[in-house]
């Protein structure tokens, strides 16, 4: 019974069990932004330059969360390494940096932005701003932002952004001294609301006293010229007072004297001589003396004492910055024409319009010719935001560096556009190689050729033609063929290359003219002629060498090109082989030039040739094989006559094609009397008009009169590739 009790009692009692695993919380689901931002991270790292593509990367990117701020900064960092004069953007990568809590580095990034573009007011009115929110910050903290970024844009026409923030911040410290200071300098200024800045200058001022403008070292300043010009004022009017007393005195006195004299000549007697005083009226007459001294000496101490009001003071200084803002008007009236005509003065990877362009070298020949250095270094870097893709501008501003004996300067330039801007820009890079090498820095300069060539442009002809003539002139002749055949020989093993003709001539007078070596020369040419012989200015410049290189054997190899070239292409190759039309004007050539250099062999030579292989102008030729194949030739240049059906084809255009060209040809020309044809080989007027317009037909008919004869080349001392 007890044990029955104890088992029931045992199944009662609630069971202890293994509790289970908790579930694992589910996965996260990936951030869409993420995925988005990964994609077109390799979009732009595929294309630096897609602009478009970097700003929705950063649209992206503001939208991170705190754990990818490492893709935030990435993307910023790499667009601004890109692009440094986007300011706006640098905001906005300071402004990232605050959402996640980091004012520090926001700050960081400010100083990195005004240090990549210091000439942008907004950028440094907004680096202000943001040290003005830090708790931290004193008023001398943030005037000292305010005062670097005005050592760089104070002058800028555009300035009106940061000289508004920096008055207002002055404003709410009531600093009367400071904000008077910044009006004061700002008049100095041509910016574009000088007008409003003048007015606001003369309701500021006009209800405080000069001590509440002015600081002290400039009240004295003020107050001793003042005294100073009064004294001298006084001095003046007081020895102009004496001059004038002792004039009268004179006057008195010889007008007294002339009176005496008069009355003596009357009386006939002499006067006698007054009675001495007797001492008592002597004493007298001194203490009266006395007391005179003494009453002059107190209204001359009245009178030495200068009073300089306040008043006077402050109508002082402001007459000076009222004559202040005149001139700099005047000097704004000069300017405005070309800041209006700068459109667009901040950065931005569109290209100006040629408008804008040619108004900045405007402005820039106007503020040189100036000559203050100082503001047309402020206006080329101004001048080198907007126009920052634009390689001719930066040489501009190296070489008036350089002509102002500012190497350092100069250096800086060249380095800022090759290293950042324009580094993309083959030419920028040529010229950064000359400079050094006019500096003397040949290893810079070779290494500059080397950079260009197998990182910027590989291959550029324009680029190794520049860095063979550099090596020659280095006296390296070995290095520089080594940069000409490199290249010919990649050229040539392409099919259709367009600068490989070119690069064979250019190399081919390059052994010619500095290495003399013609045999390689015309191997370079032969092998050209080989590989493209449908181009003809190589066969033109291929006859134009040996006409330099001059003597019998060239005038036989020239020959030889002319009949090379001129002959009927052979079966199957007419597509690789010169245009008919080119052979014929060839062919022509080569008669006028066994005429000027050959003998009289090679002269009928050459005549026979070109006779019989172009009997006729090539474009009749062309026109008859397609009458007679039944098409329209390609190339006619036969006029409307020509063109027009004539009125035994019918009239309908579908039956031209099908009948024969000869069936309705007029009767020849009779024959011209020898006394007509010695006189002019005309018809004689009285030739029948019948005979004449025969005549007019034949000629009409066969095209003679329509087709000009084949241009002749002006002159054989052929010059068109410089050498």
């Amino acid at each position: 019974m007890q044990e029955a009790d104890q088992a029931a009692a045992a199944a009662a009692a609630p069971q202890e069990t293994t509790p289970a695993p908790e579930a694992a919380p589910p996965a996260a689901p990936p951030n869409p932004d993420v995925e988005a931002f990964n994609q077109k991270w390799a979009s732009v790292q595929a294309d630096t330059q897609d602009f478009n593509t970097w700003t929705a990367l950063l649209g992206i990117a503001d939208r991170l969360p705190h754990d990818q701020l490492a893709k935030v900064r990435q993307a910023y960092d790499a667009f601004l390494a890109e692009y440094p004069l986007c300011y706006g953007y640098w905001k906005k990568y300071a402004d990232a940096e605050i959402r996640h809590g980091n004012t520090d580095v926001a700050a960081h990034v400010y100083e990195r932005g005004v240090a990549a573009t210091p000439y942008s007011a907004d950028l440094w009115a907004h680096y202000a701003a943001f040290r003005k929110a830090q708790p931290d910050a004193s008023a001398d903290d943030v005037r000292a932002i305010y005062e670097r970024g005005l050592a760089y844009v104070a002058t800028d026409f555009n300035a009106h952004t940061l000289w508004d923030k920096y008055l207002a911040f002055e404003q709410e410290k009531g600093s009367t001294h400071h904000i008077a200071a910044l009006y004061s300098r700002v008049l100095a200024c041509p910016v574009r609301d000088l007008d409003r800045y003048y007015s606001s200058f003369k309701s500021y001022t006009h209800p405080l006293a000069a001590a509440q403008l002015l600081q002290t070292h400039e009240y004295d300043a003020i107050r001793v010229r003042l005294e100073g010009e009064r004294a001298e004022q006084r001095a003046k009017a007081k020895a102009e007072a004496e001059a004038a007393k002792k004039a009268e005195e004179a006057k008195v006195k010889a007008e007294a004297g002339e009176g005496a004299e008069v009355k003596a000549e009357g009386e006939g007697e002499e006067a006698a001589p007054p009675p001495p005083a007797s001492n008592g009226d002597g004493a007298e007459i001194k203490e009266e003396i006395k007391e005179e001294v003494k009453e002059e000496a107190k209204e001359e101490a009245k009178e030495e004492a200068i009073v300089i009001t306040d008043d006077d003071v402050k109508q002082v200084w402001v007459k000076q910055y009222d004559e202040l803002y005149d001139a700099t008007k005047a000097e704004l009236a000069k300017r405005k024409p070309y800041e209006e005509a700068a459109r667009r003065p901040y950065f931005h990877v569109k290209p100006l319009d040629g408008v804008q362009l040619y108004n900045w070298i405007r402005y820039l020949d106007f503020i040189e010719a100036r000559g203050d250095h100082t503001a047309t270094v402020t206006l080329y870097e101004r001048c080198l935001v907007a126009c920052a893709n634009y390689p001719e501008f930066w040489q501009r501003y190296v070489r008036y560096l350089s002509k102002q004996g500012d190497t350092a300067g100069a250096k800086a330039a060249l380095e800022r556009c090759v290293g950042g801007f324009c580094k993309r820009r083959p030419e920028a890079h040529l010229y950064a190689a000359h400079c050094d090498e006019e500096r003397g820095d040949v290893e810079a300069a070779r290494a500059r050729f080397k950079h260009l060539l197998t990182s910027v442009a590989p291959r550029l002809l324009e680029a190794v033609t520049a860095a063979a003539n550099f090596e020659r002139r280095q006296g390296n002749l070995d290095a520089a063929c080594h940069w000409l055949s490199e290249l010919l020989q990649e050229e040539k093993a392409k099919d259709g290359s367009r600068i490989h003709p070119f690069l064979a001539i250019h190399y081919a007078h390059f052994l010619r003219r500095h290495k003399a070596d013609l045999v390689a020369a015309r191997k370079v040419l032969d092998d050209a002629l080989e590989a493209c012989p449908g181009v003809r200015s190589l066969w033109e410049a291929a006859v134009h060498f040996e006409e330099l290189v001059a003597g019998k054997e060239s005038v036989a190899r020239a020959l030889d090109l002319y009949d090379r070239c001129t002959a009927p292409p052979a079966e199957g190759a007419s597509s690789r082989a010169l245009a008919e039309r080119d052979r014929e004007e060839l062919s022509a050539r080569s008669v006028d030039f066994a005429d000027m250099y050959g003998t009289l062999e090679q002269v009928k030579a050459a005549s026979d040739r070109h006779a019989s292989r172009f009997m006729l102008p090539t474009t009749v030729t062309a026109e008859a094989r397609a009458a007679a194949s039944g098409k329209r030739p390609a190339d006619s240049h036969a006029g409307g006559a020509a063109k027009a059906p004539r009125s035994d084809m019918g009239h309908g255009h579908h039956h031209a094609a099908h009948v024969a060209p000869m069936a309705a040809a007029p009767p020849p020309p009779p024959m011209v009397p020898a006394a007509a044809a010695a006189a002019g080989y005309g018809y004689p007027a009285a030739a029948p008009a019948a005979a004449a317009a025969a005549a007019a037909a034949y000629s009409s008919y066969y095209g003679y009169g329509q087709y000009p004869a084949a241009q002749q080349y002006p002159g054989y001392g052929y010059s068109g590739y410089g050498y």
